[in-house]
């Protein structure tokens, strides 16, 4: 997972803004836009990810999704000398590295696990964190000293290691906990729910993953410096999918989720009252909501809905959760260039975040997995 898209695109968007804005004349809004188109492909992308994942299993395409995303790394660091070359290029990245996303991964392990389903999902989404913690000072490093083609001629190397753990995985779905699902999901009250909490929650606080570093570098920080600070939404964010998951296999995950964007919200006020001396404050708090979301997503999808349509269902999920996030850089950028500062961008996510715990909170109860209740019955 931390080889595909998920973990190398979002977290590196920003580390190539002040070196495009030179290069081809990038504005912070054009930034936002491009990521936009990324994950508009993306969520375009996602539902034939998971059809194909729930058919054929999770191998082939998360392996093509690696070679994909990969040459669109590439094409961005060798074709690129405008900004509507730029444009095009970053949508057909989201499209083709949506095979690589955690669809086929999430499917495997959801399959694998139900009583400990929250931890084990925790512990495989952590290589996202991983990557967003290691990567991004690499990129920022390589890009100071050999310029910004390099970076992403970098990524498209680390992405093609994508294979291998690719290859690895099972040719044929894991059926356990297999339950049947009826069609009638797709339409229903909690999957329109729940698509709205994420989606609000996503577009409320990931618009400040791509500008992050930009926040920075605009405060007087360096680009080194800057690539460090955001490795800390990295870190956070292994740990967040840890804790979130153990704590989903405990108590109620909608709750659960209320409270990650409750310190999301505490973060972004930190950091728009703070100021930079503060910023290691809002890098724990971002990624302490971007761990959360993709563990809650892949669980609540198994519990509320069974397995029978996992992929489907957890890709959709997943697509409106990326377009949303798609559309924060947008709107990020744009407040950011009428008002000449990030602060009042940081206020409105504190309040899109109240939103989410209020929609959050509104979802029906799950019952965590009890292992002593468990075997007490099948002991009787």
């Amino acid at each position: 997972m931390g080889l595909g898209i998920a973990g190398l695109l979002t977290y590196t968007a920003g580390i190539f803004a002040k070196d495009l804005q030179t290069a081809i004349g990038l504005t912070r809004t054009q930034l936002g836009t491009a990521f936009f188109l990324s994950t508009i492909a993306l969520a375009c992308a996602l539902p034939i990810v998971g059809r194909l994942v729930d058919r054929y299993g999770p191998r082939w395409p998360a392996m093509f999704g690696a070679v994909a995303l990969s040459a669109g790394f590439l094409a961005l660091g060798t074709f690129v000398q405008s900004v509507p070359a730029y444009m095009i290029v970053m949508a057909l990245v989201g499209f083709g590295g949506a095979f690589s996303a955690p669809v086929a991964y999430m499917r495997a392990v959801s399959g694998a696990f139900d009583r400990s389903r929250g931890l084990a999902l925790g512990l495989t989404q952590s290589g996202i964190g991983v990557a967003a913690m290691v990567v991004p000072p690499i990129v920022a490093a390589t890009v100071a000293t050999n310029g910004w083609q390099a970076g992403y001629k970098l990524l498209a190397l680390i992405a093609l290691a994508g294979t291998i753990p690719a290859s690895r995985l099972p040719r044929s779905l894991i059926l356990a906990s297999q339950t049947p699902e009826p069609r009638a999901a797709f339409s229903s009250s909690t999957f329109l729910l729940l698509l709205t909490a994420f989606g609000a929650m996503a577009l409320a606080f990931a618009g400040f993953l791509p500008h992050f570093v930009p926040m920075l570098r605009e405060s007087g920080m360096e680009a080194r410096s800057a690539g460090q600070v955001a490795g800390l939404i990295g870190a956070s964010v292994i740990v967040s999918r840890l804790i979130v998951g153990w704590l989903s296999d405990r108590y109620e995950a909608p709750r659960v989720a209320a409270g990650c964007c409750a310190i999301c919200a505490a973060g972004c006020l930190t950091l728009a009252l703070g100021g930079t001396p503060l910023a290691w404050v809002g890098a724990i708090a971002l990624g302490s909501a971007m761990g959360a979301e993709a563990d809650l997503i892949g669980y609540l999808t198994a519990r509320y809905f069974g397995m029978a349509r996992y992929g489907r269902l957890y890709a959709l999920q997943y697509a409106s959760f990326m377009l949303m996030a798609g559309v924060g850089p947008v709107w990020v950028g744009a407040l950011a260039d009428r008002t000449s500062s990030y602060r009042a961008p940081l206020f409105v996510a504190a309040a899109g975040l109240v939103v989410a715990i209020l929609l959050f909170l509104r979802l029906p109860r799950v019952r965590p997995r009890q292992p002593s209740s468990i075997a007490m019955k099948r002991s009787l």
